[in-house]
């Protein structure tokens, strides 16, 4: 496996400022921050996809997630929390990770939705197909 930096950070190999951890997961400031008191919380194990997080973990990261946000909003009083993780091709670290951001209005953060014609898609189809998917 390839060098991890945040495998790094969880075995004190690389330097981070860590707020809290547990046998599961390590929850550490982002160094590059959307806002301050941004955090990271990220499964001990490592996975370097959400889908391959063992269930272990993956509860451990959403109660962890859960106990940084409300930390964050008595701290900051921020407008706003957002979670959010990313996968594939759309994430900056190969190990799974979650994102805690406090949030203000006007603060420039936010995605763009793309314009789709919903009316052209086949929404019985997509849905017959993730259900297969699943086993359904």
């Amino acid at each position: 496996m390839p060098a991890c930096i945040f495998c790094d950070i969880i075995n004190r190999k690389a330097d981070a400022h860590i707020l809290y951890e547990d046998d599961l997961v390590c929850c550490f400031l982002d160094k590059f921050p959307i806002n301050p008191g941004h955090v990271l919380v990220v499964p001990k194990r490592h996975a370097a996809e959400f889908t391959e997080v063992d269930p272990e973990s993956l509860q451990a990261v959403i109660l962890a997630a859960q106990k940084v946000a409300k930390a964050i909003q008595s701290t900051f009083g921020p407008d706003g929390i957002t979670v959010m993780q990313n996968n594939g091709a759309f994430k900056d670290v190969e190990h799974y990770h979650m994102h805690i951001v406090p949030r203000y209005r006007g603060d420039g953060f936010g995605w763009t939705e793309p314009e789709i014609d919903v009316a052209s898609i086949d929404i019985d189809s997509v849905k017959k197909k993730i259900r297969g998917a699943m086993g359904q």
